[in-house]
């Protein structure tokens, strides 16, 4: 096996880094899947997927080599701290030039950090971090595929992720459930309810991608934790060109996210019992 890739340009060393803070908040441990195209970077809790993250190598690394365990199963799956990489990786906000990153083995398996920063003397200073990993074995890498996409009841764009969360930001002190609700007329609703009243903020004129609502007034609803929602509102660090809400009735809140044609972020909420 064997991986080693370079970053150079500016905004890519900045979006690297500003996905592997956000996957930081959200977990603790993280997997890591390396093919000769992308990366993925994987959350799942209770062993139901929560986060999937493709970023397609050829728009982050000018220099990109990967060997996977075999010809005919050339990926390579790791397992680490994600705290630990987005520590490593924070001298990038200090202008650096350029960063390495290659799987070693210090005693054991590691993503090394090498990032290069700029110097007053004619020689450059270079930062070395060593992130501690485990390399999945092949009898696992089943539990780490990618999640099976479920047929959603309504699909709809949602509206800027910096003004839902301004709105979601209020609502949590309210009450730990939120209700997200969309309609074929391409109506978004965000519903908390209280021992008091029901508190609900609407978008409309949104565009639906799908709907299997036969009327207009039918509406698609699941209620989801709003602390990890909340979370997802993170993501804004990246400025998404487009956000999906993919709801099924009362069991799951799938949340896609997509910037250019590079990133590509499935988020998955599970439906809570009121």
């Amino acid at each position: 096996m064997k991986f080693r890739c370079r970053m150079m340009d500016v905004i890519a060393m900045r979006d690297f880094t500003n996905i592997v803070n956000v996957i930081s908040r959200i977990t603790k441990q993280c997997t890591l899947r390396l093919t000769p195209d992308e990366l993925c970077f994987s959350v799942s809790v209770d062993r139901a997927s929560m986060v999937w993250a493709e970023l397609t190598q050829t728009h982050f690394f000018t220099e990109y080599i990967m060997n996977g365990v075999s010809e005919e199963q050339n990926e390579i799956y790791l397992e680490f701290d994600p705290t630990m990489l987005a520590k490593s990786l924070g001298s990038l906000r200090m202008t650096a030039k350029s960063v390495k990153i290659k799987l070693t083995n210090k005693r054991q398996p590691c993503l090394t950090i090498e990032i290069e920063l700029p110097s007053l003397s004619l020689e450059s200073r270079q930062c070395l971090h060593d992130v501690p990993v485990r390399v999945i074995p092949r009898r696992e890498w089943a539990e780490h595929r990618a999640p099976n996409i479920p047929q959603f009841d309504i699909s709809v764009d949602m509206p800027q992720l910096k003004h839902v969360k301004h709105i979601v930001e209020r609502m949590k002190n309210m009450s730990p459930r939120l209700t997200l609700e969309a309609s074929k007329t391409g109506v978004f609703a965000l519903k908390v309810d209280t021992d008091s009243a029901t508190v609900s903020t609407h978008f409309q004129e949104l565009q639906v991608w799908s709907s299997s609502q036969r009327n207009q007034e039918d509406k698609v609803s699941a209620t989801i934790d709003i602390k990890k929602f909340f979370m997802f509102l993170a993501w804004d660090i990246v400025h998404p060109d487009g956000v999906k809400c993919n709801i099924v009735q009362d069991r799951v809140v799938n949340l896609f996210l997509h910037v250019a044609d590079y990133v590509k972020i499935q988020y998955f909420l599970p439906s809570v019992f009121t």
